[in-house]
């Protein structure tokens, strides 16, 4: 990679050089090959042939279908990278991703962390803050929902509603909403969540939780899923009111209880972000948008698109003012059944995402812009749409983008 007054270029030189990536010489090519394709503004994605060909110098007869080490070494430099941000780049104003699936590197600027006793990005709850959450998620695990429930208190049942929901209302097949639960970590009698940590083998070998058992007494610590946002437990609920009264067997899991067996066996409704939802990064479904810390990512942008869709907070960053959801219609696995991802930058608009769906006001207009743009509503789609937010609550929500998946 050539040297640049490019601030990105400096980023990928320090990354280089930290000791996160000393003695990693493959991953070090590796990043450094497309940390110099990202810079040359490269159109596109790259291709695993062309990266295992020009970064691992793979003989022209190298196939990826028999040959995965490319994709391998990817998935390494990815957790490498997650890996840097947690320690060695803590500070660091730029932030450099890989998105799952792909070849080509993400910057976005990283958000100013208010200051605690605490190592940053962590944070404690108080039971209290969670109840609401708890009693919704827990009511909805031990209870199996029936039909025969009062109608949806999103109001009208029309046409439209009728044409957006027929794929699950017409199935067979029942329904389970997954509903995200995120990785806790319960320590003494306190209990904490790094946004960066979310699975039980990272945070077992990450500093910073070292450093808050050692706060509290050096406590051992425990994996916790009990919890959810309050967005994902009144989505579920929004769902249920929707869907029972049109007569469909309804079920909910918490999504660390989830099974493979289950996803293909159920028409999928997954309620959150990947990082609650761990199941929805290993779908074999290529996607255009994705979720990212504080944006919903555009992998492929549109002719006056942006590359991302932010977030905004208040100046004190206590409280959410704007934020984006990515809504994505999937096939299931094996292309039988049907999956639906409603999943936000934040637990608020996780909830946003659900009443664009459930809720005629939104739905009807919807309807109609995909029959009239799109000829018809496509079998497969992502949409994004941004929601102002008032106390934790959607006042207003818009479509700013949308894409029909091949």
């Amino acid at each position: 990679m050539q040297d640049s007054a490019d601030p990105r270029a400096a980023q990928i030189r320090k990354i280089l050089e930290s000791g996160t990536f000393r003695s990693t010489e493959v991953l070090k090519r590796l990043l450094d090959y497309l940390g110099g394709q990202a810079l040359a503004d490269q159109a596109g994605d790259l291709k695993e042939y062309t990266v295992g060909v020009e970064a691992f110098r793979k003989p022209p007869d190298y196939d990826p279908q028999t040959d995965s080490s490319v994709r391998v070494q990817t998935g390494k430099l990815r957790q490498k990278l997650e890996e840097y941000y947690r320690t060695d780049g803590l500070e660091d104003s730029l932030v450099i991703e890989l998105p799952k699936g792909h070849f080509k590197l993400a910057f976005h600027p990283r958000h100013p962390q208010g200051r605690t006793t605490l190592p940053r990005r962590w944070t404690m709850w108080a039971g209290g803050a969670v109840l609401v959450a708890l009693i919704a998620a827990g009511l909805y695990l031990q209870l199996r929902v029936r039909p025969g429930a009062a109608p949806s208190a999103s109001g009208r049942w029309n046409s439209e509603m009728e044409e957006l929901w027929k794929p699950f209302l017409a199935s067979q097949r029942p329904i389970m909403v997954a509903i995200g639960a995120p990785l806790f970590t319960k320590i003494g009698n306190s209990f904490f969540r790094d946004p960066t940590l979310n699975t039980w083998e990272a945070a077992a070998q990450s500093e910073r939780l070292r450093a808050v058992e050692h706060a509290l007494g050096d406590s051992p610590a425990s994996p916790v899923f009990t919890y959810t946002g309050v967005g994902e437990a009144s989505g579920a609920f929004a769902l249920e009111r929707l869907l029972l009264p049109r007569g469909k067997d309804l079920s909910l899991q918490a999504s660390n209880l989830l099974t493979w067996e289950d996803i293909a066996r159920y028409n999928m409704i997954f309620l959150g972000p990947p990082k609650y939802n761990l199941q929805t990064l290993d779908l074999p479904v290529q996607q255009d948008f994705e979720i990212g810390h504080a944006r919903v990512q555009n992998l492929h942008p549109m002719s006056g698109e942006p590359s991302s869709y932010e977030e905004k907070w208040t100046a004190d960053r206590s409280r959410l003012e704007e934020g984006s959801a990515l809504i994505s219609r999937l096939p299931g696995l094996h292309r039988t059944g049907e999956m639906l991802i409603l999943a936000g930058s934040s637990t608020e608009c996780t909830r946003a995402a659900v009443e664009y769906v459930t809720r005629a006001e939104y739905v009807t207009p919807f309807v109609r812009w995909m029959r009239e743009k799109q000829g018809d509503i496509p079998a497969w789609y992502q949409v994004v749409i941004r929601a102002r937010f008032k106390t934790q609550t959607p006042i207003a929500i818009e479509r700013v983008a949308f894409h029909a998946l091949k």
